[in-house]
């Protein structure tokens, strides 16, 4: 008896393994190659067809783990061997995909998405280690799938806002539309969609982001270590990849919310070829506004829209080219005589290519144009005030793979800035008071080449080090003042002045930037990471507020400013446990920060021909601690963020006039030592979730007036300290509840979004202002943009 049982076991493992090796597919044409079989693939989702951007490939038998690029594709060597792959996606169901490699080959796969599964099974958007084993220090990758468990604001995803829920990174307040990453001013982040630049990333002075949620793939931010590749800025980088279109078949979405509503539509042009994306989003909020208690804000309009437009073409299986086209549009009329527009343009083409298995070529051509515009048509002393900026410029980058955990980048980049600072434009149809005015434009030229390698020295150590060379150019037509030595920099001390002629270089800045990082595995869940990191920026945000708004200047480097020096040191542990489930993070950091721009006091910014006689260059340091933890699995999932940071500044010249807080170091406009995000999302069933968001932050910085006199029969304020006080506390609850509607047709089963934003009704000073009392100081008030809880509903679908 123990006979047959033994031959029917043997039977049934030799019937299973026979069966499963019928089922493993054959890769490749067999020509007897043994080793470095080349194959490569690309997954795409199975309903739209569109590539799916950071997906993993795992090969299981060798633990090699691969990441699909930003068409979706992915490349392997492998010997000639039975293999089980693994394909993972945040948001779809994994892929076990056993294969035979018998020679070179391609495997093309559809992944469907995964309608909130509650079972045990971790679905990762990456490789589930790559925080533990890269060299990447402060680098967070996100995927739209992974935002759009979120509380929505105003009804979509908010991409802005997202970033700001991640460590080290802040809002001064509601309604803001820059970051503050590490310490370093709004202006000190390079802001990227499609490899152009965008100067203002929002739409209603912040309220919403100026990209659409439906054409942004995913986004990579850089805060410490940033890559040699990336330039210019001084704290971070970030970078929004679109979305390209389906190569196979049509589709789009559609959504519908309280303020906004957006459509799109993605497919082939010529199949599997050439394929196109075209979306838009609009606004009508005008009924939020009147809504509101504040009569200014009642009284207003507001609109906004904005268009994309994506074409992505295949040469063949290695080379693609990608065209990007982006606009977006804004006018606000504040209490219905005064309006405010503004607007981003920008447009770029990318080449793509692959030359064999170790050789990769990036090329990406750009241009940006940005523009605001206030029209004041209250009916005396009607004018336009015009400003923009050019920015027109190319990147090249070059990847060799040495080997399996060993590549060099070198690449270089330029471009050509034109900035028009201002113009004072009266209405020839009226009988305006107002004369005209124009200060001069700006030109300036930058170039950077850079080089990095990163390579490891078995499981424990990895590195990564390069450099960076910018070189920077201050270019006419230009009339320049030139003023008294050992004197103060103002209209009383010019002692003459200088004409440059087109072209003709000004002022030269260059810099040489290291960057290093070092890895040190304590074991697979477990790393120490340490780097430095220096940067250089050469054009500057000048503006006497905490956030970026339309009518800020933009400012380049010349003979009286400098570029902005910033030196990084990092240090970091990471640990992932229970398989990946948890990942946590400590960072601790420290900036200097060379040349940052502060102001004289009373300083005229607007319509300011000679800026180096309001502006001061100071010291700045910035310091802190990211504390950050992540639950990847199961029916709860989310993330906690907290930060302990301080962003001070100094400012120290020889002249006792321009001297700020007796030469004392003070808080910088967004200095905000307290930040914490609380981040869950709870999956109810598989058609229903639940999120929440919770943020708590100190109260930013301002200068309260300490007394008040008159001044040839004006009441004038006095202020003696600059940034000592502090708005109250920042704090918000926002909840959604999301669910799936099951009807008959397609078009009745799409999302319905439930969201509240700020639950609870806090009244967040967004700005202090001061009014005059007889017999007393100016006494301070607060305006909150959201004072009051905000329900909004949203439906959308995907056909």
């Amino acid at each position: 008896m123990k006979k047959i049982i033994i031959l029917l076991t043997f039977f049934v493992f030799f019937f299973n393994g026979w069966i499963l090796a019928q089922q493993r597919n054959v890769v490749g044409r067999d020509i007897g190659e043994l080793k470095n079989l080349k194959i490569g693939g690309r997954l795409t989702d199975q309903i739209t067809g569109e590539a799916l951007v950071g997906a993993t490939v795992t090969v299981k038998e060798i633990d090699k783990t691969e990441i699909t690029n930003s068409n979706g594709m992915f490349n392997l060597v492998l010997d000639r061997a039975e293999y089980t792959l693994e394909f993972r996606y945040v948001g779809y169901e994994t892929i076990i995909y056993p294969i035979v490699a018998v020679g070179e080959g391609r495997i093309n796969l559809t992944m469907i998405q995964e309608d909130f599964t509650l079972d045990d099974v971790v679905i990762f958007g990456r490789d589930p280690e790559q925080n533990i084993r890269s060299t990447d220090m402060g680098a967070i990758s996100i995927s739209m799938n992974t935002l759009k468990e979120l509380p929505p604001f105003l009804g979509e995803v908010d991409i802005i806002r997202s970033v700001a829920t991640l460590p080290g990174v802040s809002q001064v307040g509601e309604a803001s539309s820059g970051l503050n990453v590490r310490g370093g001013g709004a202006d000190q982040n390079l802001i990227m969609f499609a490899g152009a630049p965008v100067y203002n990333p929002s739409h209603l002075f912040g309220l919403f982001t100026a990209f659409n949620p439906d054409v942004v793939n995913d986004f990579t931010l850089y805060k410490a270590i940033i890559p040699t590749r990336y330039g210019g800025r001084g704290s971070s980088i970030l970078d929004i990849g679109p979305k390209s279109g389906s190569l196979t078949r049509w589709g789009g979405d559609f959504m519908v919310g309280t303020v906004s509503g957006k459509a799109s539509v993605n497919g082939p042009i010529v199949k599997d070829v050439l394929s196109a994306q075209v979306s838009f989003r609009g606004s009508y909020i005008n009924w939020l506004l009147n809504s509101l208690k504040n009569p200014d804000l009642r009284t207003s309009q507001a609109n906004f829209n904005d268009i994309n437009a994506i074409l992505y073409g295949e040469i063949n299986e290695n080379h693609n080219l990608t065209y990007s086209f982006y606009r977006s549009y804004d006018d606000f009329a504040l209490a219905s005589d005064t309006t405010i527009s503004w607007t981003n343009q920008s447009q770029s083409i990318r080449y793509s290519g692959r030359f064999g298995e170790k050789a990769n070529l990036d090329v990406i051509g750009f241009q940006t144009l940005y523009d605001f515009t206030i029209f004041n048509q209250s009916g005396i002393n009607n004018f336009d005030l015009k400003s923009g900026i050019t920015d027109t410029g190319l990147r090249v980058n070059f990847t060799y793979n040495l080997g399996a955990n060993n590549r060099i980048s070198v690449g270089g980049d330029t471009k050509q800035l034109t900035i028009q600072p201002g113009e004072l434009i009266p209405d020839g149809n009226s009988e305006s008071g107002v004369l005209p005015q124009k200060v001069q434009n700006e030109y300036g030229r930058e170039s950077g080449v850079y080089l990095q390698h990163e390579f490891e020295l078995g499981e424990k150590f990895g590195f990564s080090y390069g450099a960076r060379y910018d070189f920077y150019q201050y270019l006419g037509p230009r009339t320049v003042k030139e003023y008294a030595e050992n004197l103060p920099i103002n209209s009383g001390n010019v002692i003459g002045e200088r004409t440059y002629e087109d072209g003709e270089v000004i002022q030269t800045y260059d810099g040489f930037g290291p960057r290093v990082s070092v890895r040190y595995s304590l074991d697979s869940r477990t790393s120490i990471k340490a780097g430095y990191n220096k940067m250089y920026q050469f054009i500057h945000l000048i503006s006497n507020t905490a956030t970026i708004a339309p009518t800020d200047v933009w400012k380049l480097s010349d003979q009286f400013l400098k570029p902005q020096i910033v030196d990084q040191y990092s240090l970091g542990i990471y640990k992932n446990f229970k398989g990946n489930i948890f990942e946590t993070s400590v960072e601790v950091y420290y900036k200097d920060i060379q040349n940052v721009v502060e102001y004289k006091d009373g300083a005229r910014l607007l319509l300011q021909n000679d800026l180096e006689t309001e502006i001061i260059p100071g010291q700045g340091q910035a310091y802190g601690i990211e504390l950050y933890a992540k639950k990847n699995l199961g029916r709860i999932t989310g993330w906690a963020s907290y930060t302990y940071s301080r962003a001070l500044r100094r400012v120290i010249t020889p002249f006792e006039e321009e001297i700020i807080n007796d030469g004392d170091w003070f808080p910088a406009n967004f200095d905000k030592p307290h930040d914490l995000t609380l981040i869950g999302n709870y999956k109810i069933s598989t058609l229903t979730s639940f999120s929440a968001t919770f943020s708590y932050s100190t109260g930013r910085p301002v200068t309260f007036p300490e007394a008040k006199f008159d001044f040839a029969g004006n009441s004038l304020a006095y202020f003696r300290n600059r940034n000592l006080q502090r708005i109250p506390d920042y704090h918000r609850l926002d909840v959604s509840l999301n669910f799936k509607f099951q009807g008959k047709g397609k078009f009745f089963e799409g999302d319905w979004t439930f969201a509240i934003m700020n639950v609870y009704g806090r009244k967040n000073p967004f700005s202090i202002f001061f009014a005059d009392q007889a017999g007393s100081p100016p006494q301070a008030y607060r305006l909150a943009i959201l004072g009051v809880p905000l329900p909004t509903l949203s439906y959308s679908l995907k056909f």
